[in-house]
C-alpha cells in the first residue's frame, strides 16, 4: 500500500524534479517507510512513489522500480495472488530480485503485455513505462479499491493517488458545478453517468476495471478491461452453492492475510465483519488475531455487545474507541483534507478513529467487510426490484416472498401502490417520471432557481433497472460502492493503514452473480448466500440478527452547538454563492461539505 505520482510534460522541463518531489511530500501519510523518484528530463516525465512497506520489507521493494532496464514502475496496492504468478512466470523462465509483488506486476507485465491485469487477484492502481514502446500504462483494480487522478491540462499528463497532489502542480481549483448539483439535490458524492468525473473540473479519476495509455504527454486511449458478465447462471443447489462460496470466501481471506506485517479486522458486529472474522480463526485458529471497533453511549448506535459474542468465540484480542461529537468538531477539517471531496456523513469521522486505534495498537493492515451488501444483496432497498423481478417471473413465489418480508420487518403494506404501479407498468412510469423532471427539479425546497435551471434537462443518476443482479450491478459501479471505497482508503491511509476487502474478490462476486436471485435474498432475509455458508462460523445471534444498523453515529451530533454555528456558516455561505435559497434541516451535513469544498476551491 503506498502513493503514488506522475508527470509528463509535452514539452520539457527543468522543474520536473522539483514537481515530483512536491507531489509525494503531498502523501507521506500514504507512505512514511520512504520514497523515491525517477525522471527523464529528456522526454519530459517523471514518476514518483512514497511506500508503506507491506511485503518484502527490504530495499529490494523500493519504487519506483525498474525491470530489465526496460519498464519502471509505481506501484499502490496488493497483488494478492503474486506467489502464484511468480510461480508461473519462473516457468517461463523469468528470475526475481526480491519477494515484492511489485516485481511480479513488471514481469506480468513484460509476458502478457496491457493484458496480465486479467490474471491480478488484487486491489491496485499503477503506471509502467516502457521506454522501448515510450508507452505509459497505467491501470486501476475491478472495483476501484485503490485511486487513481489524472489531468491533462494545458497538454501536461498528471497523475497521483489523492486530488491534492495534482493540484499542488497544476493549481487550478475550479469545482465542476454538475457535481454540487448532483450532491445537494440528489446526495450522491458519484456521477453514474459519468464516472470519470470528480468535484474538481479539470480533474478526471481512471475508473474501475480502466486501463489509460499515454504517449509523448498524450493520453491515447482509455478502456475497459472486465465487467460481470450477467448471462452467467449456476445450476447449483442450494447447498452446492454454499459449499462453494465457503471455499472461495476462505481462499479470499487467505490471499488477503498474506502479509510481512501484523493484520487485524475492524469488527462493527454486524454478519459481514463477524463472517470475515470468524473465517479468518476458521482458517489460523491458532493465530492471535486483533479487531478494532467503535463504541458509542447511545444503545440504539452501540453493538458493541455482538463484539462480545465474538470475542468469546475466537479470544479474539478486541480494542475499543468512542467517537464522540466533541472529535466531530476537532478532527473535521482533518478529515476533509484527508477526502479531498465532500463525504456523505458523521460517520466517517468515526470510522477515521477505528483507523487511528489500529495504529495505535501497531496493526498496519486490517481486513474489512465493505462489498457484501453490494454484491450479495444486503440492504433492504433490495427488496424492491427482487420483488419486482418474481412478479414478472413466478407470480406464486411473488406472494410468498412478499408475504415474509413483510413479516420480516413487520411492515403492512410494504409493496405499497406505488411499487405494484412501477412494476405492472414499467415503461409508462418511466416516461412519466421523465417527463414530470423538471417540474420536481424546479420546485426545489432549498436550491435556488438560479443554480438549478442549467441542470434541468440532465438525465437523472439513478439507473433503472428490472432484475435484482442489474440493480446490484449498479450499486457496484455506478453508485455506492465507490464512495465508500473512497471513504474507507482516505481514512485509512491518513493514519498509514492498509484496508482490505476479502468480499470483493472478483471469483467471489462473479460467482455470487450467477446464483438464482432466491439464494441472495429469501425469507425475508439479506444477503442469503452468506448466512447459509456461515451457520458453522458465526454465532446464530449475529447471523440472524434483524437490527441492521450500518455504520453510523448518533443523530445527536448534529445538535451539539458547535456544529449549529458551522451549519449557520455554512448556508449563509451557500446563500451568498446563489447555490440555495433556504436551509433545510435534512440537508444541513450537505452544506457543510459544500461550503469547506468551496472554500478549498
Amino acid at each position: 500500500m503506498c502513493g503514488i505520482a506522475g508527470i509528463w510534460r509535452s514539452k520539457k522541463s527543468d522543474r520536473l524534479e522539483l514537481e515530483i518531489k512536491q507531489m509525494t511530500d503531498e502523501i507521506i501519510h500514504r507512505g512514511p517507510d520512504g520514497e523515491g523518484h525517477w525522471t527523464d528530463t529528456e522526454i519530459g516525465l517523471a514518476l514518483g512513489h512514497r511506500r508503506l512497506a507491506i511485503i518484502d520489507l527490504t530495499e529490494q521493494g523500493h519504487q519506483p522500480m525498474h525491470y530489465l532496464n526496460r519498464y519502471v514502475l509505481t506501484f499502490n496496492g496488493e497483488i494478492y495472488n503474486y506467489v502464484e504468478l511468480r510461480s508461473e512466470l519462473k516457468k517461463q523462465g523469468l528470475t526475481f530480485q526480491s519477494d515484492s509483488d511489485s516485481e511480479v506486476l513488471l514481469a506480468a507485465y513484460h509476458v502478457w503485455g496491457k493484458e496480465c491485469v486479467t490474471r491480478f487477484d488484487g486491489m491496485f492502481s499503477f503506471a509502467l513505462y516502457d521506454k522501448t514502446t515510450h508507452e505509459l500504462f497505467c491501470a486501476r483494480d475491478r472495483f476501484g479499491e485503490k485511486p487513481f487522478f489524472y489531468s491533462t491540462l494545458n497538454d501536461d499528463f498528471l497523475f497521483g493517488s489523492e486530488i491534492k497532489q495534482l493540484l499542488k502542480i497544476q493549481g487550478s481549483r475550479g469545482i465542476e458545478q454538475q457535481m454540487l448539483y448532483l450532491y445537494l439535490n440528489y446526495d450522491v458524492v458519484e456521477n453514474p453517468n459519468n464516472k470519470a468525473q470528480t468535484f474538481y473540473s479539470e480533474i478526471s479519476q481512471l475508473p474501475a476495471a480502466h486501463c489509460l495509455l499515454v504517449k509523448r504527454g498524450k493520453l491515447l486511449k482509455k478502456w475497459q478491461y472486465w465487467d460481470i458478465d450477467l448471462s452467467k447462471k449456476s445450476t447449483h443447489s442450494l447447498s452446492e452453492s454454499r459449499e462453494v462460496f465457503k471455499e472461495l470466501f476462505s481462499q479470499s481471506v487467505i490471499l488477503r492475510m498474506r502479509s510481512d506485517v501484523r493484520v487485524g479486522s475492524s469488527l462493527s458486529g454486524g454478519v459481514d465483519s463477524s463472517s470475515i472474522v470468524g473465517m479468518v480463526k476458521t482458517c489460523y485458529p491458532d493465530r492471535p488475531f486483533h479487531t478494532f471497533t467503535a463504541r458509542f453511549n447511545d444503545p440504539n448506535y452501540d453493538e458493541g455487545h455482538f463484539v462480545e459474542i465474538m470475542r468469546e468465540k475466537y479470544a479474539l484480542e478486541t480494542h475499543f474507541c468512542y467517537p464522540s461529537s466533541t472529535q466531530l468538531i476537532d478532527e473535521l477539517d482533518r478529515v476533509f483534507w484527508h477526502q479531498d471531496e465532500p463525504f456523505g456523513s458523521t460517520s466517517i469521522v468515526a470510522q477515521w478513529e477505528v483507523m487511528k486505534l489500529a495504529k495505535t495498537h501497531d496493526t498496519t493492515v486490517l481486513l474489512d467487510g465493505q462489498g457484501a451488501d453490494e454484491a450479495f444483496g444486503g440492504y433492504f432497498k433490495y427488496f424492491v426490484p427482487f420483488l419486482t423481478e418474481l412478479y414478472h417471473t413466478d407470480k406464486k413465489a411473488f406472494k410468498t416472498q412478499l408475504s415474509a418480508i413483510e413479516n420480516h420487518l413487520d411492515q403492512r403494506p410494504f409493496f405499497g401502490k406505488r411499487e405494484m404501479l412501477r412494476t405492472r407498468f414499467p415503461k409508462s412510469f418511466d416516461y412519466l417520471s421523465d417527463k414530470t423532471r423538471s417540474i420536481r427539479k424546479r420546485s426545489s425546497v432549498d436550491l435556488s432557481d438560479a443554480f438549478t435551471t442549467q441542470f434541468l434537462t440532465e438525465p437523472t443518476p439513478f439507473h433503472r433497472s428490472t432484475t435484482l443482479n442489474e440493480f446490484l450491478k449498479n450499486d457496484l459501479f455506478m453508485y455506492g460502492l465507490g464512495k465508500l471505497l473512497r471513504f474507507s482508503d482516505r481514512n485509512a491511509m491518513a493514519h498509514s493503514r492498509e484496508v482490505r476487502l476479502p468480499y470483493l474478490s472478483h471469483h467471489l462476486v462473479e460467482y455470487v452473480f450467477s446464483l438464482p436471485t432466491a439464494q441472495k435474498i429469501n425469507n425475508g432475509w439479506t444477503k442469503s448466500i452468506l448466512r447459509e455458508s456461515m451457520r458453522e462460523i458465526v454465532p446464530d445471534e449475529i447471523l440472524y440478527r434483524k437490527d441492521k444498523k450500518g455504520f453510523q453515529a448518533p443523530n445527536s451530533w448534529m445538535e451539539l452547538p458547535a456544529v449549529l454555528a458551522l451549519i449557520d456558516h455554512s448556508s449563509d455561505h451557500l446563500k451568498q454563492e446563489g447555490i440555495i435559497k433556504n436551509s433545510v434541516k435534512e440537508n444541513h451535513w450537505k452544506y457543510i461539505m459544500t461550503s469547506k469544498l468551496l472554500e478549498n476551491g
